[in-house]
């Protein structure tokens, strides 16, 4: 049971749950590490299957040099190699619970949950921690940063979507409308391992930090069925210099002792 509500009446969900205790690596029935959801990574760093490795019961998600080719150099990618992973799974609604530590370079550590159609098109971001390397934005191996995203619903827009959504429009030309909080920990999240944990209802979404509530909010618009991600990102601005050069410590890899899953057994 969820170490949050031990006593609740869930149902667990095997699809999006793993121990990580292969001895063939990672469960090709359950994640999908190549190109995740479609998607290269976050310039510069690429997504590598062999960044992801499964032994002795641990998931690591490793951030590395590289020398990449000239096709993927003209897609903005040079120099580094990350980690990502997306369940083949999709689900809406349930308890989910992590344990793992951070990796302490400047590549994120991060776990949220996506997906789009051709009407919707929205993200949980449970985490996205940086290790004690970073330095564009210092201190952010201890916080938990979590935020909603909604990119697109039901041809909503402008004041309707933050209406509805409980949301904030970015500047300019973008349209993702975002909800956030940032956490101050008593730890740094490379440090040694703790568990983390989403309660997503339909009327709220509820966020954990070793079985205490660091955030809650509600309303939201995140009623899709949605896939869960791990990756690792080289995320210029915010953890990452804006023109890295080559050679930055990549740092310790992000670990992943389990993730687990429930669904309410009741029908919400």
């Amino acid at each position: 049971m969820p170490l949050t509500d031990p006593n609740g009446n869930w149902t667990p969900f095997h699809d999006m749950t793993d121990e990580f205790d292969s001895t063939s690596g990672l469960n090709s029935s359950k994640w999908n590490d190549d190109k995740p959801a479609g998607w290269l990574g976050r310039q510069p760093g690429l997504f590598d299957p062999s960044n992801v490795e499964v032994e002795s019961g641990f998931l690591s998600m490793f951030a590395k040099h590289a020398h990449l080719n000239e096709s993927m150099q003209a897609l903005g990618f040079a120099n580094y190699t990350t980690a990502g992973m997306h369940s083949k799974a999709r689900t809406k609604y349930g308890y989910f619970e992590m344990r793992s530590k951070s990796g302490d370079g400047m590549v994120s550590s991060s776990w949220w949950f996506h997906d789009h159609d051709a009407s919707q098109w929205t993200e949980i971001d449970v985490f996205e921690s940086g290790g004690t390397a970073v330095t564009v934005t210092p201190g952010l191996s201890h916080t938990f940063r979590s935020h909603t995203h909604v990119f697109a619903l039901d041809g909503l827009n402008g004041s309707a979507l933050e209406k509805k959504c409980d949301c904030q429009l970015g500047k300019g030309a973008q349209t993702i409308c975002s909800s956030g909080n940032i956490h101050q920990l008593p730890f740094n999240m490379s440090d040694g391992f703790h568990t983390f944990g989403l309660r997503w209802t339909p009327d709220d979404l509820t966020f954990f930090v070793d079985n205490v509530t660091v955030w809650k909010k509600g309303p939201h618009c995140m009623h899709q069925e949605i896939g869960m991600d791990l990756d690792r990102e080289t995320m210029p601005g915010t953890m990452w210099p804006e023109h890295a050069p080559a050679g930055l410590p990549m740092g310790s890899p992000f670990v992943v002792d389990y993730v687990r899953a429930w669904k309410a057994s009741d029908t919400w």
